[in-house]
């Protein structure tokens, strides 16, 4: 199986895989660039060198790129649509040199891709975002050709957040020209809110995503219990078993998502000394 974590990559973009192998996991999602920041400038390519460099002698298997959380190719204004654009350019730039640079090097790892929060109907109707983000993704595709792909996130549906359903994502990718490009990343927690029911319906849920996204397309998925209730459309993280979907759903869904990149993003993940202990935690659940 492959199962991680999102690792910091602060002070250099090499520690997010020195902090992959602290912890033993051979799956990592990281940003190469501060999250709350504007990312306009291409990653230099001595960090990328550098970075897999130290990937050559891990055992790293999978890497997630998370994009910035400013991006919102809903928007309608033109500057802001345009700097969420080019964080996903410089992104999916970095994307491709690393996958470039592992195939030249013969190392046993994959990007997954770049993942993506699509945005929120901030100064458009439903209609007109979603055109808005299909136009953005066919932009970013064409700025940057390759195989990477662009993965969007499901998203707790909070406010005017869109990509709440299993049908609007798929709207989404089949406006898309370069379909083969497009993939998804699942939210455990942002489904629940949304009222996808992990709990009590897995089956239910996996067929759904086979019918609208198709699972070739689900290129991982991110590990969170809740801490709302199923349906309340917040998008509020809890620690493996702490939350609402509870420690006998996430046994099943470990067993029922095997072959699918699993990714913690608890609230423990952010203190080192919690971190472990999480890691340890969904190691046992997935071994049942």
């Amino acid at each position: 199986m492959y199962l991680g974590a999102h690792v910091s990559s602060a002070g250099g973009i090499y520690n997010a895989i020195k902090n992959a192998e602290k912890f033993n996991i051979n799956t990592i999602q990281m940003m190469p660039t501060a999250p709350m920041r504007w990312a306009t400038k291409d990653i230099p390519e001595e960090d990328i060198e550098r970075f897999v460099e130290e990937l050559e002698k891990s055992n790293v298997k999978k890497i997630l790129l998370h994009g910035i959380y400013l991006t919102n190719l809903a928007r309608g204004d033109k500057q802001l649509f345009h700097l969420g654009k080019m964080g996903l350019v410089v992104y999916l730039r970095f994307a491709e040199k690393v996958a470039d640079l592992i195939k030249e090097k013969g190392i046993d790892c994959e990007i997954l891709g770049v993942c993506f929060h699509p945005g929120s109907q901030q100064d458009l109707d439903e209609k007109e975002s979603l055109e808005r983000i299909i136009y953005g993704i066919e932009w970013v595709l064409k700025e940057v050709p390759g195989e990477q792909k662009l993965l969007i996130e499901t998203t707790a549906g909070t406010g005017n957040n869109m990509g709440d359903t299993l049908e609007e994502l798929k709207s989404m990718r089949d406006g898309v020209k370069e379909k083969e490009r497009v993939g998804f990343v699942l939210d455990t927690q942002h489904m629940y809110a949304s009222g996808y029911d992990w709990r009590n319906d897995i089956e239910g849920i996996k067929k759904d995503l086979d019918k609208n996204l198709g699972l070739e397309n689900v290129k991982a998925i991110h590990i969170n219990d809740s801490l709302m209730e199923l349906g309340s459309h917040k998008d509020r993280h809890a620690n493996l078993g702490e939350g609402e979907i509870g420690e006998e759903a996430f046994k099943q869904i470990f067993k029922k998502f095997r072959d699918i990149p699993l990714i913690l993003e608890t609230p423990a993940l952010k203190k080192a000394g919690t971190m472990g202990g999480e890691i340890s935690k969904m190691k046992e659940l997935a071994s049942n």
